[in-house]
């Protein structure tokens, strides 16, 4: 990860996402656990390939941090985690002696530079809302991808389950009404079915679950012309 990207992501849920952030459901699904850690872990990352300067670097990284917490408490979002200076040296003396340092190609050109702010261009409230909202959106994305690799494969014959049926049967109705959007009602039922029983649908189970679709959808079709 390179450089400010945690503290980026944070603020951009914060400002995107709102009050949903409250919500565990909406903090697993963009994976704001991990950022905690990765948004302390930027500036130990940082303080590594920038001697003598730790202590502003912590500085600034408490000034950061205080700023998103006091926007996550406004959210009732629980802190993120900011260390004494005491404490910060050490977790950089452990940073140093794992060799989690990341290569140089990594740090940016002014990176590290005496004087220079690491983390106000960040807060900066003319950031670009769309540019915002579309990595809020990819890191859901990714994280949802992550999610999906972690299930088990869906069978490769279709077995709706009795509790599945309903939605099998509303998303048949739509798909009716919103003719030529079919594909879309059909991997928003896919995403469902998937999560609901933990399902992860590939090549011959998804191709499955198209056709039974298809078949389910062309059945209401004939019945609602008979």
């Amino acid at each position: 990860m390179k450089y400010h990207n945690a503290i980026e992501l944070i603020q951009d849920a914060i400002d995107v996402l709102g009050d949903t952030l409250q919500y565990p459901d909406v903090q697993r699904k963009f994976g704001f656990e991990e950022l905690r850690q990765h948004a302390l872990d930027d500036v130990l990352h940082l303080a590594a390939k920038c001697p003598d300067q730790e202590h502003a670097l912590w500085t600034g990284a408490v000034s950061a941090f205080g700023d998103l917490n006091l926007q996550l408490a406004e959210l009732n979002v629980s802190p993120l985690r900011i260390p004494t200076y005491e404490a910060f040296l050490e977790m950089l003396d452990d940073w140093r002696v794992n060799d989690t340092v990341a290569s140089p190609e990594d740090v940016g050109v002014d990176d590290g530079a005496p004087g220079s702010d690491f983390f106000q261009t960040l807060l900066d409230s003319d950031l670009n809302q769309i540019e915002q909202a579309n990595r809020v959106i990819a890191r859901m994305a990714e994280q949802k991808h992550r999610e999906r690799l972690a299930r088990q494969p869906a069978p490769l014959t279709v077995e709706v389950k009795p509790e599945d049926k309903g939605l099998i049967q509303s998303s048949v109705r739509l798909a009716c009404r919103v003719m030529g959007f079919e594909h879309l009602v059909f991997e928003l039922l896919l995403e469902e079915i998937g999560e609901k029983n933990s399902w992860r649908f590939d090549g011959a189970a998804e191709a499955a679950w198209r056709l039974f679709f298809a078949d389910e959808v062309t059945k209401a079709l004939i019945e609602e012309a008979a």
